[in-house]
């Protein structure tokens, strides 16, 4: 099968297009077709060698959506050629895999490329909200970098559970993040967050960039309030809080959150933003990774089915 990988760290231009075998799946796995992927920061800064020096071929990608081609032989609840989207392994591929626990169908009205995009950032933003902030009815809810795929997804599940959402960000995304439905929006570039929100929002889930400005976080949070961060340190402070750092939790399963999303999403009640759809090559790859590195707006997905 054609794969996407690279055998050494570097730039966006160490991709190759690789003959590899079609994985070999175990008796809890799915064989997935794959018709798009979604890229992740996390892809990158592996790519650059940022964790660690790469000694051997690599195929990325978690985020796969397509069709199932082959079940293990202990799946059940999928036949196939049904249309899945999966938190899997290798998805810079023809076929990719994953456990069947972390696999889920995809609802009629979703693309492939809009359910292969929820999967890394919707994941975090639905644990962010159910999980970490607890969020509940009525509660005032303020959005750290209320634009990006964390970020505008976690605003719009806080405004489904009946909360009021205050998104935070640049001038220059106000009107996308109004457009989801946020009661009120802050631009960090005109007006300073902390003092216009000090001691309002009862959550503050921070999906800025590396938990940018966290120490202002505490000035926006109530007495005894929650603040949840994909980063940073916790702020300094007197303020009496919880800090809730995001980070893997078997509490929520990576299926139960997809699904959620993904049944929000066909009733048009959740909507993730695809800034580009690159082709299915070794070329689309290096462009997306090229685009990962700059300021972009939206998810950068590679699909098979390009208009």
């Amino acid at each position: 099968m054609k794969a996407f990988g690279y055998d050494h760290n570097g730039a966006a231009d160490v991709f190759e297009e690789y003959e590899v075998p079609t994985p070999e799946i175990s008796d809890d796995q799915i064989l997935i077709q794959t018709k798009a992927f979604n890229l992740n920061n996390f892809e990158k800064s592996m790519r650059a060698g940022e964790y660690k020096a790469t000694t051997h071929q690599v195929i990325p990608g978690r985020d796969v959506a397509g069709t199932v081609a082959k079940l293990g032989a202990n799946v059940d609840g999928f036949q196939v050629g049904d249309r899945v989207v999966a938190h899997g392994h290798g998805a810079y591929a023809e076929y990719a895999y994953a456990t069947a626990a972390r696999t889920v169908k995809i609802p009629d009205g979703v693309s492939f490329a809009e359910a292969a995009g929820i999967v890394t950032p919707g994941i975090t933003a639905y644990k962010a909200v159910y999980y970490f902030g607890e969020v509940k009815a009525g509660q005032t809810v303020v959005v750290r970098g209320a634009s990006g795929g964390v970020g505008s997804l976690a605003a719009q599940l806080a405004l489904n559970l009946g909360a009021t959402v205050i998104g935070i960000g640049a001038s220059k995304n106000e009107a996308y993040v109004k457009s989801l439905g946020v009661d009120e929006y802050v631009s960090y570039n005109k007006q300073d967050p902390a003092l216009v929100l000090a001691n309002r929002a009862d959550v503050v889930i921070n999906s800025a960039l590396n938990g940018a400005d966290s120490d202002s976080d505490a000035r926006i949070v109530k007495e005894n309030g929650i603040i949840t961060t994909v980063g940073g340190d916790e702020p300094l402070s007197n303020k009496q809080f919880q800090f809730k750092p995001i980070m893997p939790t078997k509490a929520i399963s990576d299926a139960e959150a997809l699904t959620a999303l993904l049944k929000l999403m066909a009733e048009k009640k959740l909507s993730i933003r695809i800034g580009y759809e690159l082709p299915f090559t070794v070329a689309g790859v290096i462009q997306g990774h090229e685009l990962l590195s700059k300021k972009h707006d939206g998810r950068i997905i590679v699909t098979t089915e390009t208009k």
